[in-house]
């Protein structure tokens, strides 16, 4: 599930996408904005919650070892 969050971005795709569109316009400047924002925060947000939810055990017991150390 983590790596799935964390490979399932479009922004490549998304962002060229976007730029073509813009480039014969097929899409005003205010459109590409609204959807490079997009694109960029669903690039963002899936990352936020694999790290949050779904982070690997093993990566939670080297955190929770390094913090006892201290």
């Amino acid at each position: 599930m983590y790596t799935t969050l964390l490979m399932s971005t479009g922004l490549t795709f998304g962002t060229i996408s976007a730029l073509y569109g813009l480039d014969n316009d097929l899409i005003s400047q205010r459109q590409y904005t609204v959807l490079v924002s997009v694109v960029i925060a669903t690039a963002v947000i899936p990352r936020l919650i694999a790290q949050r939810f779904f982070l690997p055990v093993d990566i939670i017991e080297r955190i929770r070892g390094s913090e006892e150390r201290k």
